[in-house]
């Protein structure tokens, strides 16, 4: 539609005017600082201005979808101009990756809407899944043969990460930024392989994967050969012994199995040791598979929380004759959570001490921050963990708190990230009153006479007080 002279007229008054009190309007847009994991809400912050008037319009839009604002704030300054503040919250999800937060601001006197936007993947961290597999198979795996262990890293963002691989509990190679590949969801996966010779008493491999802050991510495998040997009334066989892939806390039942091939009868039997004590409840299954036979055998054991040191032994015996004997050991199945408690104490005149006690967990990766009323405080340095004399791990880190510049309360969280599961936190409020009571209790300077000497004063102005009264009653009484 052609606006009337008149209509050009105004509109450039009202540009000239603009240009006069404050310049041409802008806008900005401000998303959080940090990355956040689905299923959680960020803020989003837009402003523009200045404007001659307050007849404007902000919309806030989702790909194509109007999205509602949760908060809008109008500020005036000295010149009579006006300027908005538009807040949203979003809460993530995984196929955010590919979508756009615009901010829309539209005025009579703006020929088009002033715009911004901002890519939803520059705030969403998407944690990856791993896996590891083996070629050849686990039950084709001959002694001293060499395999390749490759680890598959699937869903994540943003694209950079660091991977290491770990042998039995000590690094062997680690890569600062592999090569990924981009998934048509927006996230990426990659594969790293490292090859390892196969031993009969096994080898415990462990590929981690860090992304940015985040606590590392792993997984596991066992590689072990299998023995091949030949005996009387015996071909030859291959065994295993494995257990769950996840985890489990003290107070769990988890299942070990046995599986060998290859006995010329059936007679097999498998007997199971925990710490040198024998294991009764077992199942066994037997099978026929041609001319020779399968075993499987499992057992259930409770998990508890000193089992980080257990051994469970497993004998087997074909035809009452000892074939075979593995060990595999309990902490590898275990997860103990940690017990987290915040404490304080005065550590000098303007300072508090507040200390996070993380104790009594396995394994000993822990990632620990800090947080002040909902803030995550930047440069704190994790000390190293000290392990126990029950095989579990504590860790305790100080922070100092600056008490006399705080005005209100304050809040103090201890935030811990255990392995791959929920965090866990402690938190614990100072105040002026208890920044005012350390002051008081820690203090060796000049208030402390005159605080004396105003309870002496309170004292005794009680004291006659307490004579008169009773002065008084006594020659009323004897009226």
């Amino acid at each position: 539609m052609t606006a009337t002279p008149g209509q050009a007229l105004s509109a450039l008054l009202l540009t000239l005017l603009l240009g006069l009190t404050g310049g041409q309007p802008s806008i900005s847009l401000v998303g959080p600082t940090r990355r956040t994991t689905p299923e959680n809400s960020v803020p989003f912050n837009c402003t523009a201005g200045p404007f001659s008037s307050s007849d404007f319009n902000v919309t806030w839009m989702k790909d194509r979808d109007e999205h509602p604002a949760s908060a809008q704030r109008l500020v005036t300054d000295n010149k009579g101009n006006y300027s908005v503040t538009s807040k949203v919250w979003v809460t993530l999800s995984r196929q955010d990756i590919l979508s756009v937060m615009t901010c829309e601001v539209t005025h009579r006197a703006l020929a088009e809407p002033l715009r911004r936007s901002m890519n939803l993947s520059r705030v969403l961290q998407v944690v990856p899944t791993l896996k590891i597999t083996t070629k050849p198979s686990a039950m084709q795996i001959r002694v001293h043969q060499r395999v390749n262990l490759t680890c598959h890293v699937s869903h994540f963002h943003p694209p950079h990460l660091h991977l290491t691989w770990m042998e039995n509990r000590h690094k062997v190679q680690t890569v600062e930024s592999p090569q990924v590949t981009r998934n048509p969801d927006g996230t990426y996966s990659l594969q790293h392989t490292w090859q390892a010779e196969a031993t009969l008493d096994g080898r415990e491999f462990a590929c981690w994967v860090v992304q940015d802050e985040q606590p590392p991510v792993q997984a596991n495998i066992t590689l072990r050969a299998q023995a091949s040997r030949l005996g009387k009334g015996m071909s030859s066989y291959s065994s295993a012994l494995q257990g769950p892939f996840q985890r489990s806390e003290p107070g769990t039942n988890i299942q070990l199995t046995f599986t060998s091939s290859g006995f010329s009868t059936g007679q097999v039997t498998v007997t199971w040791l925990k710490n040198s004590h024998q294991l009764l409840k077992s199942q066994t299954s037997v099978h026929p598979r041609g001319d020779t036979y399968n075993v499987t055998i499992s057992v259930v054991i409770l998990l508890q929380a000193d089992d980080v040191h257990s051994l469970v032994h497993c004998q087997v015996k074909h035809m009452s004759i000892l074939v075979s004997q593995k060990t595999i050991r309990l902490e590898q199945y275990l997860h103990v959570p940690p017990t987290v408690t915040v404490s304080q104490s005065s550590h000098s005149l303007d300072m508090v001490a507040v200390t996070c006690h993380v104790q009594r967990f396995y394994p000993q990766n822990v990632h620990l921050s800090w947080l002040e009323n909902c803030h995550t405080f930047k440069g704190a340095v994790q000390p190293p963990s000290k392990q126990n004399s029950d095989g579990t791990y504590t860790l305790e880190t100080l922070h100092l708190v600056n008490a006399s510049v705080r005005e209100s309360e304050h809040v103090l969280t201890c935030k811990v990230q255990h392995e791959t599961q929920p965090p866990i936190q402690a938190s614990l409020i100072l105040s002026t009153a208890v920044q005012d009571t350390y002051k008081f209790l820690g203090s060796t300077g000049p208030e402390m006479p005159a605080l004396i000497l105003m309870a002496f004063l309170l004292g005794f102005k009680v004291v006659l007080v307490i004579s008169f009264i009773a002065t008084y009653f006594h020659r009323w009484w004897n009226l």
